[in-house]
């Protein structure tokens, strides 16, 4: 279930308080569930492909599948630093906004901080970091924390 917040925006006389409903654990699972598949498909069309022309063996570590997780990093922080969707939150109608600026778009450093530094952290302890969404009350798992992002749904829905 998600829940509702009205964020204080300063009285500036330019924009009321916005508010979000926080997306929830499930909704965020189905939107990772479905960037993994995008992924998984991009290393079958492209990536598989590559490594049977080159002659690559899958036994060790080779220029292409140093592309493989460059691609995979770039599209999860490209995606969520100019428009604060993967396209499985684009699918599912969430979207990454920073709880510091006031229209609530992320910066380049919240969203390296987020989607490397935080969540190698919330997965170090058997996935803990992702499942404190469930438990916390804005639905923030610790690299939500510590970049000090929401995972919201989308008002254009």
């Amino acid at each position: 279930m998600s829940e509702l917040v009205t964020r204080q925006e300063p009285d500036n006389g330019q924009e009321p308080p916005r508010e979000h409903r926080f997306a929830g654990f499930w909704i965020r699972v189905a939107a990772s569930l479905l960037d993994s598949l995008f992924l998984i498909g991009v290393s079958l069309l492209v990536f598989n492909p590559l490594r049977r022309a080159m002659g690559v063996s899958g036994d060790v570590f080779s220029l292409i599948d140093l592309l493989e997780a460059l691609f995979g990093l770039l599209y999860m922080i490209l995606l969520t630093w100019w428009t604060g969707q993967t396209l499985g939150k684009l699918v599912t109608g969430i979207r990454v906004i920073s709880a510091k600026a006031s229209r609530g778009g992320l910066s380049g450093g919240q969203v390296i901080l987020r989607e490397l530094i935080g969540k190698f952290l919330s997965a170090l302890v058997m996935g803990l970091g992702y499942l404190w969404v469930a438990w916390n009350p804005q639905k923030q798992g610790w690299h939500d924390k510590i970049a000090k992002t929401y995972v919201v749904y989308d008002r254009k829905r």
